[in-house]
């Protein structure tokens, strides 16, 4: 199967995001076609078992998977509603789990580049 492709628009923003001990977050993206290309730099592998998934955050409904991160291979999110706030990383148990089990371990506002309006 192919992966799904992102062709930029007028309205595509970039933005990144770090924590204090340099992981990133950093995402291009698109608000009127509601897609994002998402990149992550700085994390360690996860332990055994476990994985980093990535979380899209919108207010008054539960996280939804957008998959996970391999490495600093970027994922291309399909699906990005316009009320989206943020995007959150989670360290999960390989296989994932319908909704984060702990702490995000780095998030990213969508506010700057046109979501969560």
């Amino acid at each position: 199967m192919r992966s799904p492709t992102f062709s930029p628009r007028p309205d595509t923003r970039a933005a990144t995001g770090r924590d204090a001990r340099g992981r990133s977050i950093g995402v291009i993206a698109s608000a009127s076609v509601g897609r994002a290309v998402v990149t992550a730099a700085g994390h360690d592998e996860p332990p055994d078992g476990r994985e980093h998934r990535l979380w899209l955050m919108r207010p008054g409904a539960r996280p939804r998977s957008l998959g996970l991160l391999d490495g600093d291979t970027p994922l291309v999110a399909t699906g990005v509603e316009r009320s989206a706030t943020s995007l959150a990383v989670t360290v999960e148990p390989d296989g994932g789990s319908a909704q984060p089990t702990g702490q995000p371990v780095v998030q990213l506002s969508l506010k700057s580049v046109g979501f969560g309006e």
